[in-house]
């Protein structure tokens, strides 16, 4: 068994472990995580480089399901203060006062907006790996358009390699960020407000579809019903990773010369849906691009970090004739 099949199959076996003795389960989903990843080890070269590109994915949904064994250490839920933050920002005015954008969309409900936005927020996971997915294909088939970073089809191996790294290691980056700002700040999304109130409390309410299930009603589908079953933590709407990650989609498509067009219009759309959909606050969405944004620098500072520190070691060849 090489060493890095041996190392696959000491961390499944540890991430099992745990789970079985520590949460006292071991679920479908979390054998599919470690089944995926001892697959992939055990494919050769191919599997190895699906792997790559899958491992940051994986990663983030282990460390999201296991938010609902570690839950109790978040701090108590804000309700009223992002709503009254966001009617006094955003509000818009109505014979009954103010209303929040999502209290206004409410009142202005639409099949044709509920396809849209629902489909949108069902594909948005989808969207954001086709596009590191064909990113990364330009950059190891057809290079990068001449101007990104100032450099094109000449890139070095190494420059290549990191580059596609950040690609989909900034999408657990900005996970990991954004899960701890919803411990730090935990906050109450606008359809808990709508069913709740401002002043109810509680703890461990179950997600809501929002107004995603006006999608599944069309349709006849329980798309939305059978993705919210996993949700963890209801009170993670500060910043909203919805947007984070189409925001990532633009950063990258900007920085790499391709698909501007098409990530500029998803990641419109996925804001209008986030608000029409009753999930986020316009509050919420902001701070998702910011946070998006934020986590792109963050990764591209640590791939350049990681170019310079390969390149400034010396190679085999230069160590052997230097002796």
């Amino acid at each position: 068994m090489t060493r890095g099949r041996a190392i696959a199959w000491l961390l499944v076996g540890l991430y099992w472990f745990l789970l079985a003795t520590l949460a006292g389960e071991i679920k479908f989903d979390h054998l599919i995580y470690g089944g995926a990843v001892l697959l992939l080890a055990h494919l050769g070269r191919r599997g190895r480089q699906v792997l790559l590109f899958l491992l940051p994915f994986i990663l983030t949904g282990v460390i999201y399901d296991s938010q609902r064994y570690w839950g109790g250490f978040r701090g108590t839920p804000h309700i009223a203060e992002p709503y009254l933050l966001e009617r006094s920002l955003f509000g818009i005015s109505s014979p009954d006062g103010p209303l929040t954008l999502n209290e206004w969309f409410g009142l202005h409900l639409h099949p044709v907006l509920d396809l849209v936005t629902g489909g949108a927020y069902l594909t948005f996971m989808g969207i954001f790996m086709l596009v590191a997915l064909l990113l990364t294909l330009r950059i190891y088939r057809g290079g990068v358009a001449a101007g990104a970073g100032g450099v094109g089809n000449d890139w070095s191996p190494e420059r290549r390699f990191w580059t596609s790294q950040t690609l989909v290691w900034c999408f657990l980056v900005v996970n990991i960020v954004g899960y701890v700002t919803w411990y730090l700040y935990p906050a109450a999304p606008p359809w808990y407000v709508e069913a709740y109130g401002l002043e109810t409390l509680l703890l461990d309410v179950p997600a809501s579809l929002g107004r995603t299930a006006r999608f599944d009603d069309l349709l006849g589908t329980s798309f939305f019903t059978r993705m919210y079953a996993y949700e963890s933590n209801a009170f993670g709407a500060i910043p909203s990773l919805h947007i984070s990650y189409p925001t990532l989609s633009v950063f990258f498509a900007f920085r790499l010369g391709m698909l501007r067009t098409f990530t500029l219009a998803f990641l419109a759309l996925m804001c209008f849906a986030a608000v029409y959909l009753n999930h986020h606050y316009v509050i919420d969405v902001v701070l998702g691009v910011f946070y998006g944004l934020a986590a792109g620098v963050m990764t591209v500072v640590g791939a350049e970090w990681a170019i310079t520190s390969s390149s400034s070691r010396p190679s085999a060849e230069s160590r052997g004739a230097s002796k």
